[in-house]
């Protein structure tokens, strides 16, 4: 879960944990200070004469009323920070966004995927807390190059993808080909999909290109390699002579 403001729980930028996160905002530490001299006088007023009583009182209620004031000054508008509990580094926010670490949990980009492609991902990965949107036209643009590495024109996904499934391509790739393209198209030309804050949504479609090169180069490519290693040369050239008849 990419780190939304105000989530008692998100995936840490830091340590990639999923983990409680502890909140410090001005409303919040304020109320802490205040709650901790109201018990601190609290404990004392057994012991504090009866005609002190309303003096006491009297303080607390200005403290109420006046404390959060001046921790604004002390404190920045609109920041905030919240620590993870699994390794207590922080977040840093400016109003409803984080603005410290500036990276987010991804996974790397399918090794298999052409330099260009990769840069793509990084490049997409970099922008998408500020910008889904940006980041979601990246991955378009890094779908088009794929459909390229694996041997179509790369000119129009859709009449590529269309292609693949004439070849025989599993519906789940086509699934997976469609979704990264629609999704895609809509960052380009928006439509009835909203990426404009939904970086939870763009952030999934990282996984999608990692599962469509897994499916369309990677596992292709070990089992070509498989072959060639097992295989003895003179039974390929038989079982290419066979398939050649």
């Amino acid at each position: 879960m990419i780190p939304e403001y105000g989530n008692n729980k998100f995936q840490c930028p830091h340590c990639n944990t999923f983990a409680t996160q502890e909140w410090f905002t001005v409303d919040n530490s304020s109320n802490k200070v205040v709650n901790i001299i109201n018990h601190l006088y609290f404990n004392y007023r057994s012991s504090i004469n009866n005609q002190y009583q309303n003096g006491i009182a009297g303080f607390l209620k200005e403290i109420d009323k006046s404390f959060e004031n001046y921790f604004c000054k002390l404190v920045p508008n609109g920041f905030s920070v919240a620590t993870c509990s699994s390794c207590d580094e922080f977040t840093l926010w400016v109003g409803k966004n984080i603005v410290y670490p500036k990276k987010t949990t991804l996974p790397p980009p399918n090794v298999d995927l052409s330099e260009e492609i990769k840069a793509l991902y990084l490049e997409a990965s970099s922008i998408l807390i500020e910008s889904p949107k940006g980041s979601t036209a990246i991955l378009r643009l890094a779908l088009q190059k794929l459909l390229k590495q694996v041997g179509k024109s790369g000119k129009n996904i859709n009449n590529d993808i269309g292609e693949l499934v004439e070849e025989g391509m599993s519906p789940k790739i086509q699934q997976a080909l469609d979704l990264l393209r629609v999704i895609g198209n809509n960052a380009v030309h928006p439509g009835q999909i909203n990426l404009d804050d939904n970086a939870e949504a763009a952030q999934k479609l990282f996984g999608v290109l990692n599962f469509i090169a897994e499916e369309l180069i990677t596992k292709p490519k070990e089992l070509e390699d498989l072959y060639a290693s097992l295989i003895p040369t003179e039974t390929q050239d038989h079982i290419k002579q066979r398939d050649s008849t």
